[in-house]
């Protein structure tokens, strides 16, 4: 679906043209909400005349949004109903993430919200530039899927850094030339699909977003194997900041009166740097963060735990008093890799705060999943903003 072209006429208000429109959006609407419907649920949840449903139903069908999936299996008196389902490969949303140092994964999923392929690679940045890198794993995924890359209607990227949409570049980023490129401009011109670019940590606080518990908003505390960060989505959406730089931790002193250069962040109280330090300090040893969080829990190395729960007690006590949200996550995969453990040390530190500390509720890569999430949703808006508009 090409996002570029002069926008629609408008349409007058009170026309049947308009009344017309907002049926079949709501009518897709649920199509969409729904795995399949008959005429007469649909007729149920949209409260529409039985005339205008079935005109309604004709015109998702002949858009090619709708299809017909069947007939109704039920026992009943006379011919069995036709089902209808939204048609899946009407268009479709891709994903990308970027890691340091040298990571990248795509993946692309149906109007269904279904993923149809993914992969991932690891990319000398300093050959290959960040945008041709995902442009050309975007491409060969979708050969690999047998898709068209011209039906990819959304491309939502997650970065390791700080996005400034207004100038198109991302800022407090370790991979070689992210911060040069303008990224969304570059892939657009030759997509032509719509482009978001997303902080890392955001994109995984949306993956978050499916936490039962996070039902009154969230703030996700991510422990990674990289960096930290913060995520915030208080019910109003992701709160990114003036210039996509809302939530970085890792640059706050741990001491109000900070004075030198030296003097240590969050990023060097609380990353994987210092995880090994102080794992080294307790005997206890692993390849990398994870790792040694692991091997801490397996021999039950409480000085360990407790330490460490205390620096990430302080990083939530902050949180709390500038924020005070609803749940507090810990995420990443240091914090997955402490498991249970780690989280019951962590709220013994926490004070009164600490019953509202949860566990991710993300299984598997949480940032891929929430840059996904992003694209479909913004897929699902954009094919009901175009109300049965041109097709992609």
């Amino acid at each position: 679906m090409r996002s570029t072209g002069p926008p629609p006429p408008p349409v007058p208000s009170g026309s049947s043209h308009l009344l017309r429109t907002i049926n079949e959006r709501a009518a897709l609407y649920h199509l969409m909400d729904n795995e399949t419907l008959t005429r007469v649920e649909l007729r149920r949840l949209t409260g529409l005349a039985k005339p205008t449903a079935s005109h309604v139903m004709s015109r998702l069908l002949e858009s090619g949004l709708a299809v017909t999936a069947g007939r109704t299996t039920a026992r009943q008196a006379g011919p069995k109903a036709e089902v209808y389902t939204v048609n899946a490969d009407y268009a479709f949303a891709a994903a990308a993430t970027l890691r340091e140092p040298d990571g990248i994964t795509v993946a692309i999923a149906d109007l269904k919200g279904h993923e149809k392929a993914s992969s991932a690679m690891r990319v000398d940045f300093t050959a290959v530039p960040p945008d041709r890198a995902v442009l050309n794993l975007l491409r060969r995924t979708s050969e690999v899927a047998g898709i068209d890359p011209d039906r990819i209607a959304t491309l939502h990227i997650a970065v390791p850094g700080a996005y400034d949409a207004d100038t198109d570049t991302i800022g407090h980023a370790d991979i070689p030339g992210l911060s040069e490129l303008r990224m969304r401009t570059s892939l657009e011109a030759e997509l032509g699909a719509a482009i978001e670019i997303h902080n890392d940590v955001n994109a995984a606080t949306v993956a978050e977003r499916r936490n039962p518990e996070a039902a009154g908003g969230l703030v996700v505390l991510w422990l990674g194997r990289e960096g930290l960060g913060v995520g915030i989505d208080l019910q109003r959406g992701l709160l990114t900041g003036l210039h996509g730089a809302a939530g970085e931790l890792g640059y706050v002193p741990v001491s109000p009166d900070r004075t030198g250069a030296d003097d240590p962040t969050f990023q060097d109280w609380l990353g994987a740097p210092a995880v090994a330090e102080l794992g080294r300090a307790h005997g206890i040893e692993g390849d990398d963060a994870p790792a040694v969080l692991a091997a801490a829990v397996g021999e039950g190395a409480s000085d360990f735990l407790d330490e460490y729960a205390t620096r990430v007690a302080a990083a939530l006590r902050l949180l709390k008093c500038l924020l005070d949200p609803p749940q507090i996550v810990l995420a990443g995969e240091i914090a997955r890799a402490g498991g249970e453990t780690l989280l019951g040390h962590v709220r013994d530190r926490a004070e009164d705060f600490g019953e509202r500390v949860i566990p991710s509720a993300v299984y598997g890569d949480a940032v891929a999943i929430g840059a996904l999430d992003s694209a479909h949703d913004d897929l699902k808006d954009r094919i009901l903003d175009s109300a049965l508009g041109t097709g992609p």
